[in-house]
């Protein structure tokens, strides 16, 4: 067989064609590079969050009340039976029920607390309770974050944000121990601090003294957004809304003022400074318009103001 020797245009050719693939290689190659740098440094996509601020209210309330009604429940089939016996009025029969309560003892009638004063209701009542108390703790941030983001549009000014930044904490705090009620159970032994002892209603008593404090603050700092917005609520103008709000926060301030008043009275020294059935009478008022008014204001603004947008975009 005789032995192939290549032509001179056949070496050109080879040669060509190994030129080619060379220079598309590389071509290739500053392509896959270019591609590569565009992904780096490309954003990515933002997951978006929008909802209503009220929405959160809405929620928080109703998750206070559903809350309630499972307390009851518990309590009425599990402690009603077994607590006792007392007489219901002087000179009765002892009987077993609710009225045989330290508040009813203490305080001389029931309030909405009772339902989860005992076991194992409050210790149920314990395990459903951080819905509530994470909802109303989200309510408070998106409403500041709604705050904010007015004062860095120059919708409100420095005296209006900047006590909003330092009451978020407040707030926070007052909320946080709201569940010393579920801490301190009323039956248990007095607590001894500081070479004194306490009595066991008392700290039970006192973290509901926050969230009190609390609800005075979330509803000051509404009030203060309808008259900066200047929102009119259901068929009412601008002007009656806001001295509707401004009757309703007085009032809120005034009837927990006294409800408070009266029960530390009663740790202090104790006799009550003033005396049935203006007590109750307080007790029932203040729920309504530090726990029934409220969804009515989350109503409208769930209806009527804008959604709040939150975007969220991890950088590279």
């Amino acid at each position: 067989m005789k032995d192939h020797t290549p032509l001179p245009h056949e070496h050109t050719l080879l040669s060509c064609k190994l030129g080619s693939t060379a220079e598309e290689q590389e071509r290739r190659m500053e392509s896959d590079d270019e591609e590569a740098s565009e992904v780096h440094v490309s954003p990515g996509v933002p997951s978006v969050f929008q909802f209503k601020v009220e929405g959160f209210r809405l929620f928080t309330y109703t998750s206070f009340w559903l809350m309630c009604v499972f307390a009851f429940i518990v309590s009425m089939t599990t402690v009603k039976n077994y607590l006792g016996p007392c007489p219901l009025q002087e000179g009765d029969e002892p009987t077993y029920g609710m009225h045989c309560s330290d508040l009813q003892r203490t305080f001389g009638f029931n309030n909405i607390c009772v339902y989860w004063d005992y076991s194992p209701a409050r210790e149920l009542t314990a395990m459903v309770y951080p819905i509530f108390e994470y909802s109303m703790v989200a309510y408070i941030i998106v409403n500041y974050l709604q705050i904010k983001n007015d004062f860095e549009n120059q919708r409100i000014g420095t005296k209006i944000y900047k006590p909003a930044s330092i009451l978020l904490w407040v707030k926070l705090l007052f909320v946080a121990w709201f569940r010393m009620i579920f801490v301190v159970s009323v039956t248990q032994e007095p607590i001894s601090i500081f070479g004194t002892e306490i009595p066991a209603v008392v700290g039970h008593t006192l973290g509901f003294f926050g969230m009190q404090f609390a609800l005075i603050l979330i509803a000051f700092e509404d009030i203060v957004y309808i008259f900066y917005k200047e929102i009119p609520m259901w068929p009412m103008s601008v002007k009656t809304t806001k001295n509707m709000s401004v009757l309703y926060l007085v009032l809120l301030i005034i009837v927990t003022a006294l409800k408070i008043s009266w029960a530390s009275s009663i740790f202090v020294s104790g006799i009550p400074w003033f005396v049935d059935p203006w007590p109750h009478i307080l007790d029932r008022v203040w729920l309504v318009l530090a726990a029934v008014m409220p969804f009515l204001f989350a109503i409208h603004g769930v209806k009527n103001e804008p959604p709040m947008v939150i975007t969220v975009l991890n950088e590279e």
